[in-house]
């Protein structure tokens, strides 16, 4: 369980008018947790630390959830959805680029947080690419999460948020050899976010055999003469190289030939 003070204020003012010291108490007796000013976590039996008491997911949610949308992503999410078997020392947020928050990180708990700020156009644009998900059973602690489709579209948005482009072309794999995703909201979903993401959508979408759902759209995006990379974090160094371009989308593959095939054949691809 959490509290906020700020949300909270009338019914603690019901328990005692100095609330405040109130507070004090509990968590100078490990009743309470401080995570921020003004927040805390309620301490359940047989802890004595914060990280013991609540999953990182509660504690982003209790410094996030007054500072607009946000939602948990990218490496995170790929491994909440079971689409890596990484493990992350950092959790990533979503926020909006023109949130008040006057920070990119975060430190809840002894837990690192990245907070990554995303323009209007890249924010999900469907109700659907965000997921409230319940953090304690029989509690009402919720966090917001990227769907599955919207995290591997997030993929190759940032590789760079998800461990690099291989992870990212794994994740792909996987969610098509378990049939796990949604194609087509997949699609949907990167050409809402711009010309760049979906034609590097469009490229995994032909490799992992989902041609049909892009055939009708790669004439106009061959057409587009903006030089865009498979690998938007260039994590080979290959940019300045003249890597090639893939013939169907117009992208520049940036990663050591026969790559991709490979890290799809590792997925079950192939």
């Amino acid at each position: 369980m959490t509290l906020a003070v700020d949300a909270d204020r009338s019914w603690l003012r019901q328990l005692t008018p100095n609330f405040a010291q109130l507070l004090d108490d509990m968590e100078g007796n490990q009743s309470l947790y401080r995570v921020q000013r003004g927040r805390y976590v309620v301490a359940p039996r047989a802890t004595s630390r914060l990280d013991q008491a609540a999953p990182v997911e509660l504690l982003v949610d209790l410094a996030l959830r007054d500072q607009g949308d946000y939602y948990l992503g990218f490496l995170t999410a790929l491994i909440a959805h079971g689409l890596t078997d990484l493990h992350g020392h950092v959790t990533y947020a979503a926020i909006h680029r023109d949130s008040t928050l006057g920070t990119s990180a975060l430190n809840l708990g002894g837990r690192s947080i990245k907070l990554v700020r995303l323009a209007p156009s890249r924010w999900p644009h469907d109700l659907r690419e965000r997921e409230r998900q319940r953090i304690l059973p029989r509690t009402q602690e919720f966090a917001w999460r990227s769907s599955l489709e919207r995290t591997l579209v997030d993929g190759v948005l940032r590789p760079d948020l998800c461990a690099g482009i291989e992870t990212v072309v794994g994740a792909w794999a996987k969610a098509q050899r378990a049939r796990l995703a949604d194609w087509a909201a997949v699609w949907k979903s990167a050409q809402a976010c711009g010309n760049s993401v979906a034609r590097r959508a469009a490229y995994l979408l032909c490799e992992i055999g989902q041609e049909a759902l892009v055939a009708d759209d790669l004439p106009a995006l061959r057409k587009t003469r903006a030089r865009v990379l498979l690998d938007r974090s260039d994590g080979f160094g290959l940019n300045d190289q003249h890597p090639p371009r893939d013939p169907r989308t117009g992208l520049v593959l940036n990663v050591p030939a026969g790559a991709v095939s490979g890290w799809l054949a590792a997925g079950g691809i192939g």
